[in-house]
């Protein structure tokens, strides 16, 4: 039975995360999500308690979807080749789905003012840092990153920098006639390489 329940739940987050990166947050309800997977509203109810724990479910699962791109064929890299693929994971995201990024811009609002339950959204952001100090520490030894003082105050500066200019240019449209001016993606290319001179070792 619990089996049967964590499918139902899992299948009922893969739509929600549907619709919300469709839709946005805020315009979707529990019960848009009831009927899109043909379930009532006291399910819903039933199965997560509140609204607040379908978007935290879904904050966790794109996490982990970002964190199995970044991860995937790491082997037989040096660090700084890891740690450029880091990086570069924003730059994939927001050409292959750059909703992710809207998506992130309206859940921070979230997150610092109605998530009760933050654990495993946590411990799912910690995994980056880690595979990030972890790459760091390969590429100081094969000799292909520069020494850092504080790394992981590198990471959070770096990473906070690429993460709000991508939710920046996340939105559709033009905000002012400067924007014209460079692609979107060009500009968060700039960025990473930036951030990349900085720990090359060549």
């Amino acid at each position: 039975m619990n089996k049967m329940k964590d499918k139902a739940k899992e299948f009922i987050i893969d739509e929600a995360c549907k619709m919300f990166l469709k839709n946005s947050i805020a315009k979707v309800t529990m019960s848009d999500i009831a009927k899109e997977v043909g379930v009532g509203d006291a399910t819903m109810y039933r199965y997560f308690g509140s609204k607040q724990k379908i978007i935290m479910g879904v904050a966790v699962k794109l996490a982990k979807e970002v964190y199995e791109k970044y991860t995937k064929n790491d082997e037989n890299k040096t660090g700084f080749e890891r740690i450029k693929d880091f990086y570069y994971t924003y730059l994939d995201v927001f050409k292959t789905n750059n909703s992710y990024f809207s998506f992130i811009r309206e859940f921070d609002a979230f997150f610092l003012t109605e998530a009760k339950e933050k654990i495993d959204y946590e411990y799912e952001i910690d995994l980056f840092k880690n595979k990030y100090i972890e790459a760091y520490v390969w590429g100081v030894q094969d000799g292909t990153v520069k020494r850092i003082d504080n790394v992981e105050l590198f990471y959070y500066s770096t990473t906070h920098a690429l993460l709000n200019l991508c939710k920046t240019l996340s939105y559709s449209g033009v905000l002012v006639s400067q924007d014209e001016k460079t692609s979107k993606e060009d500009e968060i290319k700039a960025l990473i390489d930036i951030i990349l001179y900085r720990l090359s070792n060549k």
